[in-house]
């Protein structure tokens, strides 16, 4: 029960310390209708903390069976996974084993060649016996050397060591000899040429064959070294030495005397050569190998035993440890039982309650962002309804003065008709040049007030017949200053019906139009207006040659107060209130753009406008103060 008690404290304590804040509420009732059961525990969580000191040292000595079960399970790992490292440097000894046993047998095969070759000094021979030193130097070092990898391996080693040594060092005596031989031979060729041109000893026949017999003889010996041919070639030198003292010139006696001595020198060089050859018959490198072979492969034989012996222990280890947990996984099982059924409650409370939040924080979200652009768009509604009154009233106010200004210049140029004879005809001239740049004037002050007036139309709401070409053109004049010399306007307009739609919404859109491809253009360009008619629909697009944008920057230029411009010189809600009218419109808007390359904006509206009432179609063209 004490035990029970300390589970039941350390949930509550776990619980307490995880909830969040906001879920105090669930917590709170949870704890209510569990009063009793809190209560209850009171005593044991007494109980659990007197025998606080009694569970330390077991709890000790687990966490030592734990640190020492798995030190041993390391160790088992280790000794189980090195096979496979001994297994791959086994194989490389096998073959430098026999890499040695190879040179060896081309080490004597090259021997035996030299013996047969007395033209020239045996280059297989050098190259073989370094090939044999070297297959020893690899046996003696190295990690896939044999060197220190057992006793047993070791003492076997140092005796083929001394063997392999003792070999090599009569292979190169025995190679000193046979470089001795081949001048030798060498010398002895030339002795016997020079003998046989002796001058008389062409009367000799006897004496020539005797030499050339030497010479064969010698060489003979020289191949192999048969007792009975040497006591063939003492015998002839004797004979020959006996013919030479009947020579007439001591030259001559010379001569052959240099022709015996050589062949007894040589024939004593293949009796050195000969003893070497016998010597290294006698070094036994071949059994101490053999020796070294079964040496090492006894050694690795151990140790396959040992890590099998290691893999058995793992295996019965590793059982007994999944059996070990599989005991204590049932015992925590069963002590959290009871703490995994609070836990899943208190999930369930927190769970049911971030989704609440989560979703009434989205409403809200939501409801706001409605609200801002509800407010933004009657700000700009009301905006645009002052200023069309206050466009409406300044143009009435201009046209009466207007009025008189022209009328004015009218009686003036009549005046001036009828006093022409009282004036010279240079200042008639230059008097009716100012009149007609003061009527111009006044015809585009006319049609800048006639423009305002269009653009400034009653009701925004109220839907009416509407060119769109000409509100093109209001646009253009309304937005001239934007222009000014610096951006050329070109027009490709088509022949439009006219559509039913709010006139003064529309102005709006291609006035921000306008006025944003002017903005995009930094320094001398171009913006195309276009107008097009499509079956039941018209198309406008407005082009311009400006900076253009990245995709991210189309992908975000509807919305609300979205915008590129610098911090105060833009709301971000222009395209955005654009976007809007023209879907009220029952339109479409679409953008072209390309960072570089300009923007082209393309508006299709319904040549029957969506949201047409039958009831409302106003046909005239009603301006404020008109």
């Amino acid at each position: 029960m004490s035990d029970l008690g300390m589970v039941s404290e350390g949930a509550a304590m776990d619980a307490n310390a995880t909830t969040p804040p906001g879920d105090q509420t669930a917590k709170n009732g949870m704890h209510r209708e569990g009063g009793g059961a809190a209560s209850r525990a009171t005593p044991n969580k007494g109980s659990g903390r007197s025998g606080k000191g009694l569970v330390s040292l077991p709890r000790v000595i687990a966490m030592l069976a734990v640190v020492l079960a798995l030190s041993l399970l390391a160790f088992l790992l280790w000794k189980t996974l090195r096979n496979p490292l001994e297994t791959g440097l086994h194989i490389v000894r096998l073959e430098q084993l026999d890499t040695a046993a190879s040179a060896e047998l081309s080490l004597n095969g090259a021997l035996v060649d030299a013996r047969l070759n007395l033209e020239s000094e045996s280059q297989n021979l050098k190259t073989s016996r370094n090939r044999f030193e070297a297959a020893l130097r690899a046996l003696q070092s190295g990690q896939a050397g044999v060197a220190g990898v057992s006793p047993a391996v070791d003492s076997a080693l140092a005796a083929y060591r001394d063997q392999a040594e003792e070999k090599l060092t009569l292979v190169d005596q025995y190679a000193d000899e046979q470089r001795r031989l081949t001048l030798l031979f060498s010398a002895m060729r030339s002795a016997a040429v020079t003998a046989l041109n002796i001058p008389g000893l062409s009367r000799s026949p006897q004496m020539q064959a005797d030499i050339r017999d030497l010479v064969q003889g010698v060489t003979a010996y020289a191949l192999q070294a048969d007792p009975v041919v040497r006591d063939q070639v003492r015998g002839m030198v004797t004979e020959i030495a006996l013919a030479a003292s009947e020579l007439e010139t001591s030259e001559s006696r010379a001569q052959i005397d240099e022709l015996l001595n050589t062949s007894d020198s040589l024939m004593f060089t293949r009796d050195a050569a000969q003893t070497v050859i016998e010597d290294i018959d006698e070094v036994a490198t071949g059994p101490a190998l053999n020796q070294l072979y079964s040496s090492y492969n006894s050694h690795f034989s151990a140790l396959q035993n040992t890590a099998r012996q290691y893999r058995q222990t793992l295996a019965v280890f590793a059982a007994a440890l999944l059996l070990a947990f599989g005991v204590i996984a049932l015992r925590l099982r069963s002590s959290f039982s009871t703490l995994d059924e609070l836990n899943a409650e208190l999930q369930e409370a927190n769970t049911n309650l971030e989704g609440v939040v989560a979703e009434r924080t989205q409403d809200l979200r939501q409801a706001l962002d409605d609200l801002r652009m509800q407010q933004a768009q009657l700000i700009q509604s009301e905006k645009m309804a002052s200023l069309g009154q206050m466009v409406a009233g300044v143009a009435h106010e201009i046209n009466t003065p207007l009025g008189y200004a022209s009328s004015n210049v009218e009686i003036v140029r009549e005046s001036l008709k009828m006093m022409e004879e009282g004036v010279d005809a240079e200042s008639r001239e230059e008097f009716d040049m100012l009149l007609g740049d003061a009527q111009y004037g006044l015809e585009q002050i006319g049609e800048l007030v006639m423009g305002l007036k269009n653009f400034s139309r009653v009701d925004r709401s109220q839907t009416e017949l509407f060119d769109l070409n000409e509100g093109l053109d209001t646009s253009l004049k309304i937005c001239q200053n934007n222009l000014k010399d610096r951006v050329q306007i070109e027009k490709h307009y088509g022949e439009l019906p006219d559509i039913r739609c709010a006139p003064s919404q529309l102005n709006q859109v291609f006035l921000n139009l306008i006025n944003n491809a002017a903005q995009a253009i930094d320094g001398p360009g171009t913006i195309t207006l276009s107008t097009r008619q499509v079956d039941d629909h018209v198309e406008v697009s407005v082009r311009d040659t400006g900076s253009g944008m990245d995709a991210e920057t189309r992908d975000h230029i509807f919305e609300p107060f979205f915008t590129t411009k610098p911090v105060g010189e833009g709301t971000g809600l222009g395209l955005s209130i654009v976007f809007r009218i023209i879907e009220d419109h029952g339109g479409e808007i679409s953008v072209e753009s390309e960072p570089g390359q300009g923007t082209e904006f393309t508006v299709r509206l319904p040549i029957e406008s969506a949201q047409q009432s039958a009831s409302v179609v106003v046909e005239s063209d009603p301006v404020v103060g008109a």
